[in-house]
């Protein structure tokens, strides 16, 4: 099978390309940081380098992405979209922008994929789609846009479903929640990510200003990037959303109580009170458990943060 990921080379892209080429499929990452691959530091890539087609391409870059994305006309299988400025407080600072990018941008890729004829589309959206909605939610729960970026995916699913529909595309929605793991460095994420994670990395002295007082439904990226692929092979599955999560709520005092217990060491990071993002939690992955087979297999977070220290060791 062939398959273009657009933003494969983003946390949950790059292990969604790296699954895809292990089993076999030929994969084309379209990603405006693909120049710089080599510089990225995906050793897990790396030994598939030989066998992933890169593509440079700015999905707001509207022309050099058709003139790509026509280069593979009759020979695509499908295209996950999984380009997307992450939510948190730099979302609102820069807000036209990044709607563009995560709006904007899908609607570029599904109008190409609707203009040469690819069966199939999808969209890695979010459980921010059910704002701050008690959790437990399912796929019924009803849209609530409590912040931009919930707009933005809430936007993607209406217009990707109409697009499915009106043109006879093959479209499935992918709801993902926080991610961590390997790919991703802590240091360059958003300031709860640092405190969470950071010290496995050997981050000292981080603070974040809320979320004290919250518990997320955090998914290891394996997970993730597992429960896309089920979306992805699901048999009759056009039209419909899943939950991709690990299904269950964790407290972040909690989360930075393990990490100090695994390290043997108290790293000094503090949270302030409150919720760092409004949402509930966790989302309900019922219809993924019994439709997809899908099962995280990073339940228990220590294990998943034990995985992601060995990896920053390497």
């Amino acid at each position: 099978m062939t398959y273009l990921v657009f933003g494969g080379l983003g946390h949950v892209g790059s292990w969604i390309a790296h699954d895809l080429v292990e089993r076999g499929d030929s994969v084309t990452i379209f990603d405006s940081g693909a120049a710089a691959f080599d510089r990225l530091g995906y050793d897990y890539l790396l030994p598939y380098r030989d066998q992933i087609h890169l593509e440079d391409v700015d999905v707001l870059d509207t022309h050099t992405l058709f003139e790509r994305m026509r280069a593979y006309e009759g020979k695509i299988d499908a295209v996950i979209f999984g380009v997307a400025v992450i939510a948190g407080p730099n979302f609102a600072k820069r807000p036209f922008r990044n709607i563009e990018i995560n709006t904007t941008g899908m609607l570029n890729v599904i109008e190409a994929c609707r203009i040469i004829g690819v069966p199939k589309f999808v969209n890695l959206s979010s459980g921010a789609v059910y704002g701050n909605a008690p959790g437990g939610q399912t796929e019924e729960t009803s849209y609530l846009a409590t912040d931009l970026y919930c707009a933005t995916k809430i936007s993607n699913e209406v217009l990707a479903l109409q697009y499915g529909s009106t043109y006879d595309i093959d479209v499935r929605n992918a709801r993902l929640f926080a991610v961590y793991g390997p790919g991703k460095l802590p240091s360059r994420m958003h300031q709860l990510y640092q405190v969470l994670f950071g010290p496995l990395e050997g981050l000292k002295n981080i603070s974040s200003p809320a979320g004290g007082d919250q518990a997320m439904d955090w998914t290891h990226v394996r997970d993730t990037a597992q429960g896309v692929i089920n979306v992805l092979d699901a048999k009759d599955a056009g039209g419909e959303s899943f939950n991709i999560s690990c299904g269950v709520a964790f407290s972040h005092k909690d989360i930075v109580r393990s990490v100090s217990e695994i390290l043997g060491v108290d790293s000094n990071v503090s949270l302030g009170p409150g919720a760092f993002l409004d949402r509930g939690a966790p989302l309900n992955i019922s219809k993924a458990r019994s439709l997809l087979g899908f099962t995280p297999r990073f339940s228990d977070i220590r294990e998943g943060l034990i995985d992601y220290r060995n990896w920053l060791q390497k």
